[in-house]
C-alpha cells in the first residue's frame, strides 16, 4: 500500500520554506530580493495569458535526492479547514492543470539547492478571482513506512510551495454561515451540563479568505458559558465549504443556550447565523414536580382538616327577672 503525504506552508508560520526536515520547497528569491523573503508564490495574470516563475528545492539531507516535480489544485478539508494539495494522479482543473513545470523531476545532490522554472497558462475562459494551488516536489522513491491498522503502508513524501494566481476581471468576497448546531448532555443531577457545537463556513465569492471567527454560547439571562480552545485559522479558497467546532462547559440544568457564529474579512465581509436550544434536567424536573404536588397535596388536606373540626358553642346567656 502506497500513501502520499504533503508538506506546505502554514498560513501565519514564519517566512520560511515548507520542509520536512530532509528537503524544503519555495519560490527562488529574486535576483534583488527584497526586504522579506517569499513565503508564498502571489501570482496575477489576465485570461488567456502566461506567468513564468521559478521554485527552489534545497536538499537538506547527506545524499542525493531525486524528485517528481508537478503542479496541483488546492482545496480545504471538509472538516477543519485544512490546506490541502490533490495527488499527481487526481486530474487538475486549475492550477494543476495550468501549470507546466521546466523539468518533470530533478536530481539535487546533497547540501543543494536546485531552481527549476515553470509556466502557468491561464486558459481564455478562465473565471475572474483567485485560483489557488502548489507547486510540488515528491521524492521518486518511497522513504519511509507506517502502519495503519496493523499494515505497512509506504510513504511517499512530498512537500509544496503554494501559488496564488488572480485572474483579472471583477472580484467578489464572500461568506455564509450554514448549520450552526449545539449539542449537550442530559442532566440526571441538578450540577451544570457540558456540550459542542458546529457550524459551516462557506466561502461564496471568487477571492481566498482567512476568515476571522468569533463564537459566543450564552445561556438563560444572558449568563456566559465557558468555551474551550481557540477559533482555528483557516485559509478558505472560493467555493469551499468547511466544518468547524467546539466544546463548553456550565449550562445550568435548566437553560436556554444560544450559539452565536460571526465570521469577518477584510473589504467589510462579514456573516452571522445562530442556533438555540433548551437544556432541561428531566430527572431534577420530575423531583421538582413531585414535590409540588406533595405541597399542593399537603396545604389541601391542611385545610380541609381545619374545615372539618367541630365547633365549640358558647353557653346560652341566663336571663335573670
Amino acid at each position: 500500500m502506497l500513501a502520499v503525504v504533503l508538506a506546505v506552508a502554514l498560513v501565519g508560520a514564519p517566512a520560511h520554506a515548507a520542509d520536512n526536515g530532509e528537503w524544503s520547497v519555495n519560490p527562488t528569491p529574486p535576483a534583488q530580493p527584497g526586504p522579506a523573503p517569499r513565503l508564498y508564490f502571489f501570482l496575477e495574470s489576465p485570461p488567456g495569458t502566461s506567468v513564468q516563475d521559478s521554485v527552489r528545492v534545497t536538499n537538506l539531507a547527506d545524499q542525493p535526492r531525486t524528485f517528481r516535480l508537478y503542479g496541483a489544485d488546492a482545496y480545504n478539508t471538509p472538516r477543519d479547514g485544512g490546506f490541502g494539495l490533490r495527488t499527481q494522479d487526481a486530474a487538475g482543473v486549475d492550477i494543476g492543470a495550468w501549470t507546466q513545470v521546466g523539468a518533470a523531476t530533478v536530481t539535487v545532490p546533497a547540501k543543494s539547492q536546485a531552481d527549476v522554472p515553470f509556466v502557468i497558462t491561464v486558459p481564455t475562459n478562465a473565471t475572474p478571482g483567485d485560483h489557488v494551488g502548489g507547486v510540488v516536489a515528491m521524492e521518486e522513491q518511497p522513504g519511509a513506512t507506517t502502519k495503519q491498522n496493523g499494515v505497512d503502508v509506504t510513504v511517499q513524501r512530498a512537500v509544496a510551495a503554494r501559488v496564488y494566481l488572480r485572474v483579472s476581471g471583477p472580484t467578489v468576497p464572500g461568506l455564509r454561515v450554514d448549520h450552526v448546531t449545539t449539542r449537550h448532555g442530559t442532566p440526571w443531577l441538578p450540577s451544570t451540563v457540558d456540550g459542542s457545537y458546529t457550524y459551516d463556513v462557506v466561502n461564496t465569492g471568487n477571492l481566498h479568505l482567512p476568515p476571522k471567527l468569533e463564537v459566543r454560547v450564552t445561556g438563560l439571562f444572558g449568563h456566559r458559558i465557558a468555551q474551550h480552545g481557540s477559533a482555528p485559522q483557516i485559509d478558505l479558497l472560493p467555493g469551499a465549504r468547511t466544518r468547524l467546532g467546539g466544546t463548553f462547559s456550565g449550562v445550568w440544568p435548566f437553560d436556554v443556550v444560544t450559539t452565536s457564529v460571526t465570521v469577518t474579512a477584510d473589504g467589510g465581509v462579514s456573516a452571522r447565523s445562530q442556533d438555540t436550544t433548551v437544556v432541561v434536567s428531566w430527572p431534577t424536573l420530575a423531583v421538582v414536580v413531585a414535590g409540588l404536588v406533595l405541597l399542593v397535596w399537603y396545604r389541601r388536606r391542611r385545610a380541609a382538616a381545619v374545615t372539618a373540626k367541630p365547633r365549640r358553642r358558647l353557653p346560652e346567656p341566663v336571663t335573670v327577672r
